[in-house]
């Protein structure tokens, strides 16, 4: 079983990102092991793209990519958590502060050092999930010396609707932003996820978040996608059998055959990231001819109908995509019922990763002027018009 992750359309993608702003610039979001690429080996790409602003979600998470990548803002949007506070400073990660007690918490580790601690500010602005609510976000505005100790580095939201077509949600979260940036003017403005960055340029403003667009997730499933596909996820054929009508397959005889023709089993299943909700939905290609899952995915094992497949390509070992430019991501998390965010992180420890394109360990090209996190000790910079 290969996983082949292919880092030159990983920083196409990018490159095309890039191409939609105007003056922006563009971070990537790696947290879930680079959406199970490997967080190193993509952000490593990445930056040698020119990428200098990364998002996690864990603290351990940072603390691997600060191991690989030395000079580039790393950001934690998980915030500054109770007993993370000497992990996050000591490795130079930049918290997303989400409430107004991780403020206190990262401004009281300021102070005790004599020293501004650079932090990202998270509102939310009506997801409801994580970020200051809109009662905090009134007492920061009323409070401001809250933050007299941080060196605030970026103010973000989130976008919760951009991917669905017709949702007025955007606009209001937009209108939102832009409120709360007239009243916390520090820092760089931050809110456009993948979807957001194609949605329209008034939600781009300093710093675009990408993440699924990436790895060639298409950031608005109803359109033509425009990023290239990053993920081939191949399997060889463990077996070959012979069915005949009236025979069923896999687990509780969900599928029942009804014609004669051939079965092949292939050793991949839902411990490796491929979901059971893809039982008699999913696709496969074998050779030039694409082929249907049938049955339960197990475990270890599916099941597709190859009885359309010339004889010469049905042998234990040949290849089969299940992941690629043939079977394309999205299509496949849409028979399976879900995103491609999600096949792509839940994809197992069990398959070979290879990665082909530009070599991870070349050297690192010229990058553009950017502004990094800046160091306690460093003057603090000059606050952006918005």
């Amino acid at each position: 079983m290969n996983l082949t992750v292919n880092l030159e359309r990983l920083q196409a993608n990018y490159r095309i990102i890039c191409e939609q702003l105007n003056g922006g610039r563009a971070a990537a979001v790696v947290k879930a092991d680079g959406y199970g690429l490997g967080c190193v080996e993509v952000s490593t790409a990445l930056a040698q793209q020119g990428c200098r602003h990364f998002f996690v979600a864990q603290l351990s998470e940072g603390q691997l990519l600060r191991e690989a990548l030395e000079d580039v803002e790393i950001h934690v949007f998980n915030g500054a958590m109770p007993g993370t506070v000497d992990d996050l400073i000591e490795h130079r990660l930049i918290p997303a502060l989400n409430s107004l007690d991780q403020i206190e918490r990262w401004a009281k580790a300021a102070a005790q050092r004599g020293a501004e601690l650079p932090a990202t500010i998270h509102l939310d602005t009506g997801m409801n999930r994580t970020g200051l609510g809109a009662d905090e976000t009134a007492m920061l505005i009323d409070e401001p010396w809250r933050l007299d100790a941080l060196n605030v580095v970026h103010v973000m939201s989130h976008l919760g609707s951009a991917d669905v077509t017709g949702s007025s949600q955007p606009a209001e979260q937009l209108r939102r932003f832009e409120a709360c940036r007239r009243q916390l003017p520090m820092g760089f403005a931050s809110l456009a996820n993948s979807a957001g960055i194609f949605l329209d340029p008034a939600y781009h403003f300093d710093l675009v978040r990408p993440g699924v667009a990436l790895y060639g997730g298409n950031p608005h499933p109803d359109q033509r996608n425009p990023m290239q596909q990053v993920v081939t996820l191949t399997a060889p054929i463990l077996q070959v059998r012979n069915v005949a009508v009236g025979d069923f397959v896999g687990y509780a005889a969900t599928h029942e055959v009804t014609r004669p023709g051939k079965v092949a089993a292939i050793p991949v299943g839902y411990a490796d990231g491929f979901l059971r909700s893809a039982s008699n939905t999913g696709i496969a290609r074998v050779g030039s001819v694409q082929v249907p899952i049938v049955g339960r995915v197990s475990m270890d094992l599916i099941t597709i109908d190859v009885t359309d497949v010339a004889d010469s390509e049905l042998h234990p070992g040949a290849p089969v995509e299940l992941i690629g430019d043939q079977v394309p991501i999205d299509e496949v998390a849409r028979r399976g019922g879900t995103i491609p965010h999600e096949m792509l992180a839940a994809l197992g420890a069990r398959y070979e990763r290879s990665y082909v394109g530009r070599d991870p360990s070349s050297p690192t090209p010229e990058q553009p002027k950017t502004r990094a996190a800046r160091h306690p000790s460093s003057p603090r910079p000059e606050r952006p018009e918005t």
